[in-house]
């Protein structure tokens, strides 16, 4: 009888250690953006950023850097670019800087092979059509000018799949886009091709290569006019050699404009905005734009800026979709900030996100390591 007790406690609490058994990333700063003409760098939403070997770019964005849009605050596009050695345990060093260079931001960004490539974007918010292959030569950056996409499109998303380079979705002030293009990086003069469409149109979503090739399209939204935006849980899986497309696992909640990794076939999704406040203020502005009666529009301005002002921040939760699995399990709550319109990038089993936007209007200038145990 004690025999079999023992036994059966055994099986119980090997139970309970596999299911507490889940990956752990654990994070920290590894790095701030330096300083400028001696005053603190605020840092940058929509920054180029990418890893060649082991080095971290991180260039252009764009900032707020008098006062909050709702305040009557310009955006700036920034022409800076930064360089740092990435050390074997994760820690950086700033190795080269510029402040002359190209003030894109918000373009869909990837790295591979030696190159970031940069696809789409804006300056001066302006949707552009260009395509930029970076690379560096004795630390120093060279920019190489691709086919341009077809039409001009900003907050798209990029993967690299078997020597294609895949752009996702984006948007312009005319509209926003369900098409996937492609170009073929083996022959990159020729032009980009229409490749498949989306059920629907997405900006702000996430791009990821599969382990078996496929190309992964995670969340996003679409921009609706004097309404509330739509904000996408959907995550597709799109078989490059066929073009056919199936639906994964669903996000847990809608997120939109986060950052995601694909680790060893697991896709880890960090953040984003679920809506929550970003809803809130859409039925504002679209409140105000059909109010006809002055002093009512001056009072939704206010309640508008006020909510503007005092925004939480944006989801702080970790997921992840194990290969193989239905279901999506969250990690862990990210305690520190939880930057969006960046790019996770990986290296080994380090996930880093550099600068980013923490809140309405505000940025970091923070460079997270986040550490897969």
């Amino acid at each position: 009888m004690k025999k079999t007790l023992f036994f059966l406690l055994c099986i119980v609490n090997m139970g309970f250690y596999v299911k507490d058994q889940r990956d752990r990333i654990d994070w920290l700063v590894g790095e701030v953006l330096p300083e400028s003409n001696g005053k603190k760098n605020i840092g940058v939403a929509g920054p180029i950023t990418g890893i060649i070997d082991d080095k971290l770019i991180i260039m252009g964005g764009a900032n707020f850097p008098d006062k909050m849009p709702w305040d009557g605050g310009i955006k700036a596009y920034q022409k800076a670019y930064y360089v740092y050695q990435i050390s074997a345990d994760g820690q950086l060093e700033l190795i080269s800087t510029s402040y002359n260079v190209d003030s894109l931001a918000y373009s869909a960004n990837v790295s591979d092979q030696g190159f970031i490539y940069a696809v789409g974007g804006e300056r001066n918010g302006l949707a552009t059509t260009d395509v930029v292959r970076i690379s560096l030569r004795n630390e120093q950056l060279v920019m190489e000018n691709l086919p341009s996409l077809p039409i001009a499109l900003t907050n798209g998303s990029a993967a690299i799949i078997k020597g294609y380079l895949y752009f996702v979705g984006g948007e312009n002030s005319d509209l926003v886009s369900k098409r996937i293009y492609r170009l073929n990086l083996k022959s990159p003069n020729e032009a980009w091709e229409d490749f498949v469409d989306l059920p629907a149109p997405v900006s702000h979503s996430i791009s990821l290569a599969a382990q078996d090739a496929n190309l992964i399209v995670i969340g996003g939204r679409k921009r609706n006019t004097n309404a509330k935006s739509d904000i996408y849980k959907t995550v597709y899986s799109i078989d490059v050699k066929t073009k056919k497309l199936n639906q994964l696992p669903t996000l847990p909640e809608p997120l939109a404009a986060g950052t995601a990794v694909n680790y060893k076939g697991n896709l880890i999704v960090i953040g984003g905005d679920n809506g929550e406040t970003f809803h809130q203020v859409e039925q504002l502005i679209a409140d105000i734009n059909t109010s006809s009666d002055e002093e009512s529009k001056n009072r939704l301005i206010k309640e508008k800026n006020a909510l503007q002002s005092s925004h939480p921040g944006f989801s702080k939760k970790v997921y992840q979709l194990k290969q193989g699995q239905q279901k999506w399990e969250l990690l862990h709550l990210d305690s520190g900030e939880s930057p969006v319109t960046t790019t996770a990038l990986l290296k080994d089993n380090l996930i880093i996100i550099p600068s980013g936007e923490i809140k309405a209007g505000v940025r970091t200038n923070q460079i997270l390591i986040g550490k897969i145990n």
